[in-house]
């Protein structure tokens, strides 16, 4: 499974990195800091799957979320962020979102997450963190 990750904080994109590269058969394939960037490097890398943060800088992960959801709709997007107010968890199911999780909470999520998807072929309840 090929992950692209949209993050601006370094520590939390290097923790990612770290987290997914011990998941067998994940791969990151690419890294956006911002909303314009990212837009144009997941359109050139197709990924499976996009780690997004929502507070970008610049931009908006939400930006970011519609664009993927608008040109290329199979790709799964895993919204990780601080925002977890219920206006923001509607705005990303609205959008498209495949996941929701809180980073500060559930960050360790993301990766059972992309296990589960792993040994099932693409098949995990979407939303887990609402549950």
């Amino acid at each position: 499974m090929n992950v692209f990750i949209v993050e601006d904080s370094e520590i939390v994109s290097d923790e990612l990195k770290a987290m997914l590269s011990e998941i067998p058969g994940v791969k990151v394939i690419g890294h956006a800091v911002d909303e314009q960037s990212a837009i144009e490097k997941i359109g050139v890398a197709h990924p499976d799957m996009v780690i997004l943060d929502i507070g970008l800088r610049p931009g908006s992960g939400i930006n970011v979320l519609k664009a993927i959801k608008k040109h290329n709709p199979s790709i799964k997007v895993m919204i990780l962020t601080n925002y977890t107010d219920e206006i923001y968890v509607n705005h990303c199911m609205s959008a498209g979102a495949d996941y929701f999780f809180d980073k500060t909470l559930e960050f360790m999520r993301v990766g059972t997450v992309l296990r589960q998807l792993q040994s099932t072929g693409g098949m995990c309840d979407k939303f887990l963190a609402l549950q």
